[in-house]
């Protein structure tokens, strides 16, 4: 991505003005800023969902303006935040109609924490998430939001996104969603939106954005040394564990 510049309809200033970003294959890349820097208008853009008012977004030097949209996102996955919750089984919830695969089924929702859920339903895979239906059962907040990451797990896509995938989830359940996204991530691509920076500490980059700009870039340690404005929200976070 480079020199990316976009602006909502209607709005006075851009969502993003003149962005560069880089993700590797096999890296783990992180968005991180304040509410309205940008951070989830930019993952957009990257997934072909927007077309940017200028600058280029490159697959492999090749601008994703010139290819078929279509096959461009069969090769990206989300997981969103507002994730749907649809009154299906477990199983199609996950597989979303494509063709399942038990081992990769079984995996995603290892990585993801979904399985410790799947285990206690009635019927397990084949259990219909809707109470309105007979046999179907309720899922949490924080349930709903493993199913979902397997979801974007199943998809096996060259590169996934994730956008604050832990919003709804307990402190064990975090961890253990971030701890799986490096192993994830060997062949393939993450980007990583979330607050919680303490899970950002080993990602391969960091940007920080604010007000539609990248104005801070590198890893864990050099951005704390810059003290700048990740060096600023991480220590407020962390503060609040200090006795």
């Amino acid at each position: 991505m480079q020199n990316v510049t976009f602006t909502y309809p209607g709005a006075h200033d851009p969502a993003l003005s003149e962005v560069s970003a880089e993700i590797r294959r096999g890296e783990v890349v992180a968005l991180v800023g304040e509410n309205g820097s940008g951070k989830t208008t930019l993952a957009k853009i990257l997934a072909g969902l927007y077309r940017p008012d200028s600058g280029t977004v490159c697959w492999d030097q090749i601008a994703i303006s010139d290819v078929d949209p279509e096959p461009l996102r069969e090769r990206i996955a989300v997981i969103a935040q507002d994730h749907a919750n649809w009154p299906l089984t477990v199983r199609h919830n996950i597989t979303m109609g494509r063709d399942e695969d038990p081992a990769t089924l079984a995996t995603a929702a290892a990585a993801s924490g979904a399985d410790t859920v799947i285990e206690k339903l009635p019927h397990g895979y084949d259990t219909l998430l809707d109470r309105h239906f007979k046999d179907g059962a309720e899922l949490s907040g924080g349930q709903w939001q493993r199913i979902a990451a397997a979801r974007g797990f199943y998809r096996s896509a060259p590169l996934l996104i994730m956008d604050e995938p832990t919003a709804a989830l307990d402190a064990r359940a975090e961890y253990a969603l971030f701890s799986s996204i490096r192993g994830h991530a060997r062949g393939r691509s993450v980007l990583l939106i979330t607050h919680r920076l303490a899970s950002v500490r080993h990602a391969d980059r960091i940007y920080v954005m604010r007000e539609g700009q990248v104005i801070e870039q590198g890893v864990h340690a050099d951005l704390l040394a810059l003290g700048g404005q990740y060096a600023e929200l991480f220590n407020l976070q962390a503060s609040q564990y200090e006795l």
